[in-house]
């Protein structure tokens, strides 16, 4: 493909609008790009215009080597960006649009790496195996119903294409997210005492589980993960400021390690809940919105080692802007690496969760699983959302170097 044909497929990726769903179009696009060149797919409508997709080229029998990403994105508040969000923009080196990191960017670069693969008829000695999934940044529901359907019985190894820039993920961490509803008593404020303050009982109810379960990681860390964390992401209540909030409400966000796993964090959350509901009154309700746990690869797979042996040398020839570089010192500060080296391709684990927590939900420890994708990780679930033009090209290149060694 030529150059404006690859960017083409961005462009049309970055167009649709996946927010919280929608990946059929999506879908169907790609189903049609990759027809023009002789391959085949299957399209999983998962109803309410979600979607996966399978595609695969080699030979049909094993290893089968499943790389994926997802096709939905992150909420944008259009009025924010500088440009359209779902118009691809090339300014300076980089390319801006919802999507162009987390991971339509990724997804590009697979899928443009298997056409190019099976035009060019490299020869695979196995199957390459392309899995997008929806509902990603929400549920998990695509990934959840492609396990159920078997999709990785038959794989070997999985490689997800999130943006990791010039490092590659070998572990991270699960999540349960939790709706937290505290139930009151609507009262003028003048007489609280004739009503439930709703919003006063999630607060304190929310000190409550964030103490225990806070207390509870600092216990058990992980010698890979590092701590679960608990973090307060939304919260809503309240009607006027002279009422008492009959009605208060939380999402919750934990990012769960195996030393401190999903059951036990649920498990404690509970306890709190009805201790906290036995002392107090009015009521605290909580429902579970997400549960998937963490997964922890081998950092010296075949896979790494390969992705390392090849990416290496874009990376010593990758430039970074001046910002770049500066949002490189201060994650070193924080977090105690530098995602813009340029003499070693690091190997890490992460806070952030995948689809492999469902893909590899059969096999969570010692999988042949990596995390590899072009985009800044800085630079994901932000406004005027951007990408390294350079990247993304090489890390086409960097895909059917992979993918042919890999299957040779």
């Amino acid at each position: 493909m030529e150059q404006q044909e690859k960017l083409a497929v961005l462009r049309q990726l970055v167009g649709f609008k996946t927010i919280g769903g929608n990946e059929l179009a999506a879908a169907e696009y790609i189903q049609d790009l990759l027809a023009e060149h002789g391959i085949k797919s299957e399209i999983h409508d998962l109803g309410h215009q979600q979607a996966n997709l399978i595609a695969e080229i080699g030979t049909g029998q094993k290893p089968v080597f499943t790389v994926s990403g997802h096709l939905d994105t992150v909420a944008v508040d259009e009025a924010d960006w500088d440009t359209d969000p779902f118009e691809l923009v090339q300014k300076d080196g980089q390319f801006y649009g919802s999507g162009v990191t987390d991971m339509k960017g990724g997804v590009a670069a697979l899928v443009i790496a298997m056409i190019e693969l099976h035009d060019r008829q490299v020869p695979l000695n196995g199957t390459l195996r392309l899995v997008l999934t929806a509902g990603e940044e929400s549920d998990m529901r695509g990934s959840r119903a492609l396990h159920a359907e078997g999709v990785m019985q038959d794989s070997d190894t999985l490689l997800i294409a999130e943006p990791t820039g010039y490092r590659t993920v070998y572990a991270n961490k699960g999540e349960v997210d939790f709706i937290v509803t505290a139930v009151g008593k609507a009262a003028h404020s003048s007489r609280p005492n004739f009503g439930i303050n709703a919003i006063q009982n999630l607060m304190d109810f929310l000190e409550a589980v964030k103490t225990k379960i806070e207390q509870k990681a600092e216990q058990r860390p992980d010698s890979v993960l590092g701590k679960t964390t608990f973090t307060v992401d939304i919260f809503k209540g309240g009607i006027q400021i002279n009422a008492i909030p009959a009605k208060a409400e939380a999402q919750i966000n934990t990012r769960i390690v195996p030393e401190y796993n999903n059951e036990a964090v649920i498990a404690d959350f509970n306890e709190t809940l009805d201790e906290f509901n036995a002392t107090h009154e009015g009521e605290i309700q909580v429902k579970l919105l997400m549960n998937i746990p963490p997964v922890v690869a081998k950092s010296d797979s075949r896979l790494i080692q390969e992705i390392v042996k090849i990416a290496t040398p874009y990376m010593q020839s990758m430039h970074y802007s001046a910002e770049e570089q500066q949002q490189g010192a201060e994650m070193l500060e924080k977090q105690g690496f530098n995602p813009f080296a340029t003499d070693k391709l690091a190997v890490l684990s992460a806070a952030g969760g995948t689809d492999a927590s469902e893909l590899l939900r059969d096999k969570l420890e010692g999988a042949n699983y990596a995390v590899f994708g072009p985009g800044n990780p800085l630079k994901m679930h932000q406004t005027n959302e951007s990408a390294s033009e350079q990247m993304w090209f090489d890390f086409i290149e960097i895909y059917k170097k992979l993918f042919a060694e890999y299957l040779k």
